[in-house]
């Protein structure tokens, strides 16, 4: 296992930048450990599987946590608005960094694929164990 810290800057795509950050260290999978910064344009698709949840406004990010596969990416993102109300959903590309985005990864040894799954109609997670 190696630990990865990234930085993603102002106006980039959070989404975009992490694959990115899979590619740039040759990695198969990882996941998010541990996520601070803020956001000043979001999109997150909710849990009915087609609805998504647009603002232009800063919010703080109070949680990011997710598995990043060759295939794909499923990250979840929390959001804090200036009440203090939450909102979250599935990471989708439109969610620009306002500040900044201090990331933490953790690469994971076990072979790590998105399948389509046709029961859930998405690619899901397979994990093959790698032989010691």
């Amino acid at each position: 296992m190696e630990i990865i810290v990234k930085r993603i800057l102002p106006e980039q795509d959070i989404k975009e930048r992490l694959c990115h950050f899979l590619h740039e260290n040759q990695l198969t999978g990882a996941a998010i450990v541990s996520a601070v910064g803020s956001v000043k344009e979001y999109a997150l698709r909710v849990s009915d599987g087609t609805s998504i949840i647009r603002g232009v406004e800063n919010r703080e990010i109070v949680s990011l946590s997710g598995i990043l596969t060759e295939e794909g990416i499923h990250v979840h993102m929390a959001l804090s608005g200036l009440d203090g109300l939450v909102i979250g959903g599935h990471l989708m590309e439109g969610c620009l960094v306002h500040t900044t985005l201090e990331v933490v990864m953790m690469s994971l040894n076990d072979d790590l694929r998105r399948e389509f799954d046709p029961d859930t109609g998405y690619k899901e997670l397979v994990i093959k164990k790698r032989a010691l």
